[in-house]
Formats: C-alpha cells, sequence, structure tokens
C-alpha cells in the first residue's frame, strides 16, 4: 500500500499534466461483464427493448393487406316482427280469378308475420382491405423506429450507470478489507505491547494498570475490527445484488487496483467526451426526432385524405347449401376525410409541437447538467489526489514518530500514554491513507461514469 501511493507522489510531483487513473483490474472486469449479463433492473431493460422491436414490426406490417376468414350461422325465435297482410290482398283477387277461369289455379294464401331477427341463416365470406395512402401508417413506423432508437440509447446509458455502481459497490467493499487489515496489525502491536508490559509487572518495573491499559485498547481494536466485518458483510451483499449473485457469495478483492494510466485529459477534454459519449444524449435526440415526426404526422392529418380498397366473397341466405343462390362478391374503395372537427387535429398539431419543445427544453438541461457533473466530479477527483499526498506525509512522520516513542518506551523513557497516543496517530494515518487510496479510484469512476469513458 505503501508502494503505490508513494508511486502516486512521485507522478503528481513530476507529471506536467493532468492526468486520471486506470483501474486495470481483470477480477473487476469479469464481475463487471457478470453484472451487465444478470442485472435484473437492465434485463428489464433488455425487455423493453424487445418490446420497442415488436411495435416496429406491428407498425410495419400495417402497411400490408389484411385477409380475414368470417363464418357465422344465426338462429333466433322471438324479437320484433312485422305482419304482412298479403291473405287479405290477393285472396279476394285470387278468389274472383278461380271464378272466372272455372279452375282452382290460385290458392287461397295466408298472412305472413315476418320476424326481423334471421333465423337459420349463414355467412362465411373472405374478406380483405388494403390502405392504398394512409399518412398516419408511414409516420407511426418512423415515430416507432425513433422511440426503439431512444430506448436501445436507454439501456446503453444505464448499462454505464451499472458499470458505476458496480465498480463503487467493489471499492467501497475493499476499502473495509484494508481498514481490517490496519487494525488487524494494531492489534498486533497491542499484542506485543501487552506481552512487554507483563514483563514489566513480573519484573517489579510496573504496576498492574499498564497491562489493564493495554486490555482496553486491544478490546477497542477488536470493536473496530467487529465494525468492519459488518460492513464487509453489507457491502458484499449489495455488491452481489447488483451483478445478481448469492448476496453471501464470496468476492475476490483485487487490491492492487491503483495504476497510473497512459490516458492523460484536460477537463476540458473529458467534457467534450461527455458530450459525445453519453447516451442520454442520444436518446433524447432520437425521442426529439420522434415528436418531430408527431409534428409532420397531425400536420398530413389535417391536409391529406386517406385511400383505401376493399372487398368480400363468400355464400350468405337462409340454410347451409353454399349453392348459386348464396353466392355473392363485393369491391369497395374508398376515401375520408374529415371536413370539421372543431378543431381537434388543430390541437393534436400544437400539442406534439409543444412536446418538441419541451423535448428540447430537456436536451439543453442534461447538456449542462452533464457539464456540471463533469466539472464537480473533476474538482473531486483532484480534491481526492490532493489528499492522498497529505495522508501520505502524514503516515510518513506517524510512522517515524512511533518508532522513536517505541524505543524509548523500551527504555522506559516515555509513559504509557505517550506510547499509545503515537500508536493510535499510526493507526490513524494508515486508515486515513487507505481512505485516500479508495477515494481515489471513487473518484476516477465517477468521473469516469460522468465522461461517459
Amino acid at each position: 500500500m505503501k508502494l503505490s501511493c508513494l508511486v502516486l507522489v512521485l507522478f503528481l510531483l513530476n507529471s506536467s499534466i493532468s492526468a486520471i487513473y486506470a483501474q486495470n483490474s481483470a477480477i473487476l472486469e469479469d464481475y463487471v461483464r457478470t453484472g451487465l449479463t444478470s442485472n435484473l433492473a437492465l434485463q428489464q431493460q433488455t425487455l423493453d427493448l424487445r418490446k420497442a422491436q415488436e411495435s416496429i414490426r406491428q407498425a410495419k406490417s400495417l402497411f400490408y393487406p389484411t385477409i380475414a376468414f368470417n363464418a357465422n350461422y344465426t338462429r333466433a325465435v322471438g324479437g320484433r316482427s312485422i305482419d304482412l297482410p298479403i291473405g287479405d290482398l290477393l285472396n279476394p283477387v285470387y278468389t274472383t280469378l278461380n271464378q272466372v277461369t272455372q279452375s282452382s289455379a290460385f290458392p287461397q294464401i295466408e298472412n305472413q308475420k315476418i320476424q326481423f331477427l334471421p333465423d337459420n341463416f349463414q355467412e362465411t365470406k373472405i374478406k380483405f382491405a388494403y390502405p392504398l395512402f394512409n399518412s398516419d401508417l408511414r409516420y407511426n413506423r418512423q415515430i416507432q423506429e425513433q422511440l426503439y432508437e431512444s430506448k436501445s440509447a436507454q439501456k446503453a446509458a444505464y448499462e454505464q450507470e451499472l458499470r458505476y455502481q458496480i465498480t463503487d459497490a467493489y471499492l467501497q467493499y475493499i476499502q473495509a478489507l484494508e481498514a481490517e487489515k490496519i487494525w488487524l496489525n494494531a492489534k498486533t502491536v497491542l499484542t506485543e505491547l501487552r506481552r512487554f508490559n507483563e514483563s514489566l509487572v513480573k519484573n517489579n518495573v510496573a504496576t498492574r494498570d499498564v497491562v489493564a491499559t493495554a486490555d482496553y485498547e486491544l478490546s477497542k481494536a477488536d470493536n473496530e475490527i467487529y465494525k468492519l466485518r459488518s460492513s464487509q458483510n453489507t457491502a458484499r451483499a449489495y455488491f452481489n445484488f447488483l451483478i445478481n449473485q448469492d448476496l453471501q457469495g464470496e468476492v475476490v478483492a483485487d487490491t492492487a487496483l491503483l495504476r497510473v494510466a497512459a490516458l492523460a485529459y484536460q477537463p476540458a477534454d473529458l467534457l467534450q467526451k461527455a458530450l459525445t459519449n453519453r447516451q442520454e444524449f442520444a436518446a433524447l435526440r432520437a425521442g426529439l426526432a420522434a415528436t418531430e415526426t408527431d409534428v409532420k404526422r397531425n400536420d398530413a392529418n389535417r391536409k391529406l385524405p386517406d385511400f383505401y380498397i376493399g372487398g368480400e366473397f363468400g355464400f350468405q341466405g337462409f340454410g347451409y347449401n353454399f349453392g348459386d343462390d348464396q353466392t355473392y362478391a363485393l369491391a369497395q374503395i374508398g376515401l375520408t376525410y374529415d371536413l370539421y372537427d372543431a378543431g381537434l387535429r388543430k390541437s393534436k398539431t400544437q400539442m406534439a409541437r409543444l412536446e418538441n419543445e419541451k423535448t428540447r427544453t430537456q436536451l439543453t438541461q442534461v447538456q449542462q447538467q452533464i457539464a456540471l457533473q463533469v466539472t464537480q466530479s473533476w474538482n473531486a477527483f483532484e480534491a481526492a489526489r490532493n489528499t492522498c499526498v497529505t495522508a501520505q506525509t502524514g503516515l510518513r512522520a506517524a510512522e517515524e514518530t512511533f518508532r522513536i516513542v517505541n524505543n524509548k518506551y523500551r527504555a522506559n523513557q516515555v509513559l504509557l500514554i505517550e506510547f499509545l497516543e503515537a500508536q493510535n496517530r499510526v493507526t490513524t494515518a494508515r486508515l486515513q491513507l487507505t481512505l485516500a487510496w479508495t477515494d481515489i479510484l471513487l473518484k476516477e469512476a465517477a468521473l469516469r461514469q460522468a465522461a461517459g469513458l
């Protein structure tokens, strides 16, 4: 750990340009790939993307003819009916004709009662329809394709965010591991102190309180170790949650993450890369294109009619016999255009324009937000680097002080409290250096995420 931070110090002192650090860890990259494959939230985004693909297929299918087969048979009893007094009208005529012809050629007929509901009636047909011209269909397909591009970009943006979240959680876990190592080392020093103090008591050089004090310091170290292990369990569970693994599953820690990168960027370069690489912009631009297409669609609906052709062929009549007397065919050609709709289409066009303007405003706002995010992330990264330099200097001073105090204590030249203060300063300095080291990696991850790297 000291060597890694010393390399960092030398780099900061000698570098003529600002640089960022690369987290070149094969272990971490494997975990990131696992997360990008298994994360449940990302799987939901993938399903949304597939749904958008199906919407495109549906929009394209509307350009083709539709052919449908329909068959129905009706039996009816009761309902409305009409009385036809055909017997009252024709029977007197028929009677007169029979008398004139001296025959019974004209029989008497009864009045009829006609039921409105058709009984024993069947209709079996094939029906087709084809839109010759419909502006809605063309623009709807374009809108669905643009919405698909937007959702695809949103998925890519979430992948970038997920990569950052996995990296952040992994570094938090490593930070807890490193802090535990420092306290275990402190415990080793305190255990040796207790052994030394016991030897002093046995040789009547010191009283028993020095052993009790060492025991108390050991108990505090044990408490810190316990809290850190609890933090490790929480960090491990959250990390495994992100990559959709068993929450209590083992996480392989790569503690050699700090590397000096060959890449070097100025803040302005990072901002330019953010405006180019961040998928949020691609999503908003695709959404903006969709709103512009929607304006064109509503405007076309105000000006252009719809044309279509269609037809039917089948059988229709009483009883299922499919004879020639039941065969029929028809063809249609049609045009539809709303002459008056109380300003409905005009209002829809205006609404589409307002949505387009809203999306433009969102795009400008997101540009400003990301520019601010890159600036804040860069400043935080710079501060973390300087903090690490200070922490390194503080650790060297604390270790040198402890070396001197330790020698003096063993020569009975300083009090136990001075020894403990020096030892605590070393532990604190090591913890601060570990925090500073991991904070550089955390701030780098945030900077990379902000810049879309």
